[in-house]
């Protein structure tokens, strides 16, 4: 199993970093304006740079063309700043298929994103992607069983092509996080706020709170 980091904002993944294990980080056109906002001018080649110099592990950048010559292009560049750490993220479209495709036969690793049905794991298993990427909240948003969808992808994919990983993203609490491993996800990729979270729990701060009044009434003595 591996923990991403969905951020970026450098500061943000610096910060959590030192305390969380983190394998990489995933990105999307979503995250990148939301970083821009808060201030972080960088162009996401000089955000990817700076990532492959300040983070260990994988990087998945999403291509913000629609065409699907600038897509597989921009997939291409991205792939290239480090194709052995650089995984391009590919919406499950026909034009992404397309794309995907492409990419492979160029012998390269790739993840499709937005993945929310099982006939679209499906086609990402046939196509050999190593990641797929359903998004745990929207799905419940939906009205959709996120867990029950999720344990449905992974017994395909264990027949079909067990080494296509479910890497879930749009975690949203701890409690989402251990639904979908517990689904059969491979993966999973969450935001700063929820990463910190993840590393405690309200009982925890309790016993701990009773250790250190312990420990200090002990050294009165």
């Amino acid at each position: 199993m591996a923990l991403y980091i969905d951020s970026a904002f450098l500061n943000d993944i610096t910060l959590v970093t030192q305390t969380v294990p983190i394998a990489g980080v995933t990105t999307n056109p979503s995250i990148l304006l939301a970083a821009r906002e808060r201030g972080q001018e960088a162009s996401p080649q000089v955000l990817l740079d700076a990532l492959l110099r300040e983070i260990n592990g994988l990087i998945f950048m999403q291509p913000g063309a629609t065409v699907e010559e600038e897509m597989h292009a921009e997939a291409l560049a991205y792939i290239e700043a480090a194709p052995k750490r650089v995984i391009p993220k590919i919406p499950m479209t026909h034009i992404g298929m397309r794309v995907a495709r492409k990419l492979k036969q160029q012998q390269h690793r790739l993840a499709f994103t937005a993945v929310t049905s099982v006939a679209q794991a499906y086609n990402a298993a046939m196509v050999r992607a190593d990641f797929v990427i359903p998004y745990y909240g929207r799905l419940e948003r939906a009205g959709i069983n996120a867990g029950q969808r999720i344990a449905e992808m992974a017994k395909l994919l264990q027949g079909t092509h067990p080494t296509t990983r479910i890497l879930v993203a749009s975690i949203k609490s701890p409690e989402d996080a251990a639904n979908a491993l517990l689904a059969g996800a491979h993966d999973l990729t969450v935001t700063p706020s929820v990463l910190m979270e993840m590393v405690t729990d309200p009982l925890t701060e309790d016993a701990v709170e009773k250790f250190n009044n312990d420990w200090q009434r002990y050294l009165q003595k």
